[in-house]
């Protein structure tokens, strides 16, 4: 499903340059769970936003199902984003103008995905807050939010950067629980996280180190 090879990615930031990435090969299959654990710094949301066409790497490729994803323009690029994949990232990234409905529907293309709103909402216990606004919402709320804004387009990969490093526990439990629906239901999962018990729920566990991958692939 997606294969990346040999990617590197650097940051300049005044005289000085960062490797963030090098020399990075990885295949994920369709139906994996693939967790990304490492320190903070190790490269792994550079790597999460590489395969999601947020972040171009400086070299190496990223296919999906053979294509060439960076060979797209960027047009193109945000079209294959929109239809197929699913972001979750640690800040939510909630429009702070909209409510949880309109956030949600912000992802929808299609009016069938519209009318799953209203499911999904009940599903995570969102219904009485679908006219509320982000800023009057618990940070268990916005990421369950940010959750079905992620996957209401039925996405064939979620993409999901420390979502559970706000949480509390009981909140932490909740959205595991709802990730490993989607997965069990057949969509694949790249989960990036500092915290190595996430590496129970996968299949397939990268860890990286200072921009490398420290073990073999599982």
């Amino acid at each position: 499903m997606v294969e990346l090879n040999n990617i590197l990615k650097k940051y300049t930031k005044g005289t000085e340059t960062f490797t963030a990435l090098e020399n990075i090969s990885l295949k994920i299959k369709k139906g994996d769970f693939c967790s990304v654990i490492g320190p903070s710094g190790a490269g792994k949301s550079t790597l999460l936003y590489i395969i999601g066409g947020l972040i171009r790497p400086d070299s190496g490729t990223v296919l999906y199902n053979g294509n060439d994803l960076y060979r797209q323009n960027n047009k193109d690029i945000n079209l294959f984003r929109k239809k197929h994949l699913g972001f979750m990232f640690q800040q939510f990234h909630l429009m702070p103008y909209l409510t949880v409905s309109e956030n949600i529907r912000l992802a929808c293309y299609d009016n069938r995905q519209m009318k799953d709103i209203s499911y999904y909402l009940e599903k995570c216990s969102l219904t009485a807050m679908k006219n509320k606004y982000p800023s009057e919402l618990s940070v268990g709320e916005k990421q369950r939010t940010a959750f079905i804004r992620a996957i209401i387009s039925k996405p064939a990969l979620l993409l999901a950067d420390e979502p559970t490093g706000n949480l509390d526990a009981g909140n932490s439990a909740v959205l595991k629980s709802l990730i490993e629906d989607y997965h069990k239901n057949g969509g694949t999962v790249v989960l990036v996280s500092h915290n190595p018990v996430v590496a129970g729920y996968s299949n397939l566990i990268v860890k990286l180190e200072k921009g490398r991958i420290l073990t073999p692939v599982q």
